[in-house]
């Protein structure tokens, strides 16, 4: 799903179980959040104009993990069951991929790299 031109609200409900937490359409903005099983939540954040994703868990109200992505064209839903997405940062830049992949059942997995493009 192209996040600029094609966001798709029912997509991202039927991914996450649940409505937004915070939806500001006319600036762009939507953020999701999941408590798994083993108690983390994960906080994900989608600026749709600004082409950026921010990621927050946190485990007992304590933030872990922190990050901001910019440059975040689109976003692909792998597997809605196991609530399993992906997306690439800066997918035009043919010498460095980022690529994260972000799974929210059973349990929260976050799995990302950055990876040369080229050898």
């Amino acid at each position: 799903m192209k996040l600029r031109q094609k966001f798709d609200e029912l997509a991202m409900l039927e991914l996450f179980y649940a409505e937004p937490v915070i939806a500001n359409p006319a600036d762009g903005y939507w953020c999701y959040e999941v408590t798994d099983a083993l108690g983390i939540k994960l906080r994900f954040g989608m600026d749709v104009i600004q082409e950026s994703v921010q990621i927050n868990l946190k485990l007992a109200d304590v933030s872990i993990f922190n990050f901001t992505f910019e440059m975040v064209e689109d976003m692909e839903i792998l597997d809605p069951d196991k609530g399993k997405f992906a997306f690439e940062v800066a997918a035009k830049n043919q010498e460095v991929k980022t690529k994260i992949q972000v799974e929210l059942r059973p349990y929260i997995r976050i799995e990302g790299a950055t990876l040369r493009g080229f050898y």
